[in-house]
């Protein structure tokens, strides 16, 4: 008989769409994960006749609404690139893809049994524990808070067409809950197949990066026309936040055939409006009035934000563009500094709004398998790659592969003008 399910015995991960497709290799973990719930509900029509006084039937006029949460401690912007947002702010915009065919993809959460150590101990692991599967996933809504010193907290809701829960078998996998939307079905054609390397295995390692940004300063590069009305923000082109918080709802509209009950599609509606709020000290007192500042036209921002870690690196990266100030508060007191508190929208679709830049993600690492050692990364580019062995730097060796000639420990440090990611290392015994 199997335990109550406890905290630390879960763990939630995702594939990379599109979702109706074999999942046996493309399933990823996601990282720093607090909490997870899922809630449905049917969309149902009861009927009556006459001459009865009850109900003589209903009907499903659609599928279910499955909605899936998910809160987590930002670490380096692994959870955002495999939710499908945008990494490179250099070459587009958060929602880059929000609008491209074929993005849904499918969720996994690992439930263990309680007793042993799984899903953290393989020999456990195999065997030992049921999964809830979600199919046809679509990011709905992103939330980001931030204050210095402190983790950085994320969420975000996802809705999804289908969903199943299955005690896991390892050996040939489970048939995937996805719905085929060219028919509106749900098949047994493809699989997914959870293997101990999903979860550990993630962009990269957990050894190598922190285990959660918590900002030592939050820099805000100022605009050249930073007139907010009533003050002026500490510092000259740059100022230093005590929080910020971003978030935005993505609105989707789901399509329907005739003689289905699954959409055959849930197109995201563009553009939408971003939410930005940050506190920060005040200095000096803008001249004017209300009324002159609401008369001089309107005025749009764009803002930088960095975060920068202890080590002084910026982690994270955010830019908002085109932002209009909705209301400002101001508030002082004796023997502290004043704050003032400003919070903005802004408009955001797949071209406009919102970037965000990480430093080098890997989304492919080196397989010892290979004769070819090749990384993947992600993150804000242009990249410099570097190829190490144990005894240091190999020269010449600048680019995202290499070819061994010799048996040895090998890996490469990615790096751009945010921080480096060092992939995993991986031994090579050349033939």
């Amino acid at each position: 008989m199997r335990n109550r399910i406890i905290y630390g015995q879960s763990y939630l991960l995702c594939s990379q769409p599109p979702a109706y497709q074999s999942n046996s290799l493309n399933v990823s973990g996601l990282k720093r994960v607090q909490d997870v719930s899922v809630d449905f509900t049917f969309a149902r029509e009861r009927f009556k006749q006459i001459g009865s006084e009850n109900f003589v039937g209903d009907t499903h006029l659609k599928n279910a609404d499955i909605g899936l949460n998910v809160s987590y401690f930002y670490s380096n912007g692994t959870n955002e690139a495999l939710m499908g947002l945008n990494v490179n702010g250099a070459n587009g915009h958060a929602l880059k893809f929000v609008k491209k065919q074929n993005q849904d993809r499918n969720y996994y959460i690992v439930h263990g049994s309680g007793v042993h150590d799984e899903p953290l101990k393989e020999s456990s692991f195999v065997d030992s524990y049921d999964v809830m599967a979600l199919g046809n996933v679509f990011l709905d809504s992103y939330n980001f808070s931030a204050q210095l010193n402190s983790p950085i907290a994320a969420s975000a809701r996802f809705s999804a067409y289908n969903m199943q829960i299955d005690a896991y078998n390892e050996a040939g996998g489970e048939d995937i809950p996805a719905i085929d939307d060219s028919r509106g079905l749900q098949t047994d054609e493809f699989q997914y197949k959870i293997q101990t390397g999903n979860i550990f295995d993630t962009t990269n390692q957990d050894g190598l990066i922190n285990a959660a940004l918590s900002p030592a300063h939050i820099e805000l590069v100022l605009p050249t026309n930073n007139n907010v009305a009533g003050l002026d923000l500490t510092g000259q082109r740059a100022a230093f936040l005590q929080s910020l918080d971003l978030s935005f709802d993505i609105d989707r509209h789901d399509l329907y055939g005739f003689g289905s009950m699954y959409p055959y599609g849930r197109r995201a509606i563009l553009p939408v409006l971003g939410n930005l709020q940050f506190s920060a000290l005040a200095s000096e007192f803008e001249t004017g009035t209300l009324n002159t500042i609401i008369n001089s036209g309107e005025r749009e921002f764009d803002f930088v934000f960095n975060f920068l870690g202890c080590s002084g690196e910026t982690g994270l990266q955010i830019t908002v563009e085109n932002a209009k100030i909705d209301n400002e508060s101001f508030s002082e007191s004796i023997g502290s500094n004043a704050d003032m508190d400003i919070s903005f929208s802004f408009p955001m679709s797949n071209t406009t709004g919102l970037r965000i830049s990480t430093p080098p993600l890997f989304l492919d690492q080196p397989d010892a398998g290979d004769s070819v050692l090749t990384v993947n990364a992600t993150g804000k580019t242009p990249f410099t790659y570097q190829w190490y062995d144990m005894a240091g730097i190999l020269a010449g060796e600048s680019g995202p592969d290499i070819t061994p000639s010799v048996d040895g420990n090998y890996y490469c440090v990615v790096t751009n003008d945010l921080g480096s990611g060092v992939s995993r290392t991986t031994y090579v015994d050349v033939p």
